[in-house]
């Protein structure tokens, strides 16, 4: 579940640590993502849909980054709850990096921007292309700005609203969740219907029990690389700035998306071309009674939800 910590404050100071400054960014209209004419120059983003089939949260044991005497304080006395972070009444989003993880992306440009379609959450966040990051009110997805490095595209993002989900880290868990998935011989969830990938099993069973959700620093940004390292793999590296809750800039796993292209390598319930996506209020969960999965009213999930929390 989302945290949310009170009112929204909009950020009066400029954020330091960025990687990329909006005197860097300022006055550069002639740089790569600014004309049509560079559609042609830029690196292949826009063939197909991106997709990864990395966990949507971080799945290390540890995130083996120092946290603050505060936020160790937060994390030594969290309740876990067993939720994705955004199966809640309204649909809300969770905000990035987690949509950015959860589904089909679709790169589109013109001069000056960049939009990515996340089709997982069926929301698309717009990258503002060789500008100044400049001070918006906070938002969601945050304020993107972007420039080419090279052949990677870089993107500093900063402006978040409070309600977005913020992984600290992945702890313990429920205590005895370990053996209730195990026990009984049942061997824990079965695989999603139609998926068939390993990495959504050890997703839905190690890496979001065991999340660890909390507030973020109103200073706190995202930097995030993106580069396709062959014909149909992206690579993307994201490193979070927030001193509230590390002592130094928290490095994410590297993830790498595979291209799907329409006729070529579609496969599955990835086609290759962005579909629409509608959220409704039914929540899936894995019922051990059964061994399946099947849907929640709303209403009950978060009474459920609330009860492990306590």
């Amino acid at each position: 579940m989302s945290i949310r910590t009170g009112s929204i404050v909009a950020i009066s100071l400029l954020l330091s640590g960025m990687a990329y400054s909006a005197q860097q960014a300022g006055g550069q209209s002639g740089a790569l993502g600014s004309t049509w004419a560079d559609a042609a120059k830029m690196p292949d983003l826009f063939r197909g849909t991106w997709q990864t089939r990395a966990a949507m949260v971080e799945a290390r044991a540890t995130l083996n980054v120092p946290y603050t005497a505060k936020a160790q304080k937060y994390v030594d006395s969290y309740k876990y709850v067993r939720d994705i972070a955004y199966a809640q009444e309204g649909c809300r989003t969770p905000g990035i990096p987690i949509t950015m993880r959860s589904g089909p992306l679709t790169f589109t440009y013109r001069p000056g921007l960049i939009a990515i379609y996340m089709q997982g959450i069926g929301h698309t966040r717009f990258i503002k292309m060789n500008e100044p990051m400049g001070r918006t009110s906070p938002k969601l997805y945050g304020n993107s700005v972007g420039h080419f490095e090279g052949d990677t595209l870089v993107v500093e993002t900063a402006d978040f609203l409070p309600e977005i989900s913020f992984q600290y880290g992945v702890g313990k868990g429920i205590p005895g969740d370990e053996a209730n998935r195990a026990g009984g011989g049942r061997g824990g969830p079965p695989e999603p219907p139609g998926t068939g990938a390993e990495s959504t099993r050890t997703e839905i069973t190690t890496s979001i029990p065991k999340a660890i959700w909390g507030p973020h620093g109103e200073g706190m940004h995202m930097v995030e690389r993106m580069r396709v390292i062959d014909p149909n793999t992206m690579e993307l590296n994201l490193t979070i700035y927030d001193d509230t809750v590390w002592t130094q800039p928290y490095v994410a796993q590297t993830r790498h998306y595979n291209r799907y292209q329409k006729g070529a390598n579609a496969g599955g319930n990835i086609t290759g071309e962005p579909e629409e996506w509608v959220c409704t209020l039914s929540i899936t969960s894995f019922d051990p009674e059964s061994n399946s999965y099947k849907d929640m009213d709303p209403e009950a999930v978060v009474k459920f939800l609330d009860k492990l929390g306590r």
